[in-house]
């Protein structure tokens, strides 16, 4: 067992569910930012929820799981998703103690080059 470090991603006060210019764009970003942070190892899984037709407002939207040393690389790392900072997404990070070696099923390793900064 080891610590790693989980953010939960809420509904922020900028999420909307129209199809806008910006929230394709925001969506985009946000999914390749997942893609990026995958790519250097530090970013080991993510996914959304199943909020039901009628979700409140600060729904749970999803979540990401870290592989990095400190809760402050943690939240560096999610403050650069695209999503985040358009206010679509909020975001709480906290240390997880799981299983070590966590992963899933396809799990690549670090892709040489990767640029992992915040």
């Amino acid at each position: 067992m080891r610590t790693y470090y989980i953010a939960f991603l809420r509904r922020g006060p900028a999420w909307t569910a129209e199809k806008t210019p910006e929230s394709i764009a925001a969506g985009q970003g946000h999914m390749a930012n997942i893609q990026r942070l995958a790519d250097c190892g530090k970013l080991l899984i993510a996914g959304p929820f199943d909020v039901g037709p009628n979700p409140p407002a600060d729904a749970l939207a999803g979540l990401f799981i870290f592989d990095v040393p400190t809760l402050e690389e943690a939240l560096a790392l999610s403050q650069t998703d695209p999503a985040v900072k358009a206010g679509r997404f909020t975001l709480e990070v906290m240390p997880w103690y799981g299983p070590a070696g966590l992963t899933y099923d396809g799990d690549e390793p670090p892709k040489p080059g990767a640029r992992c900064e915040p």
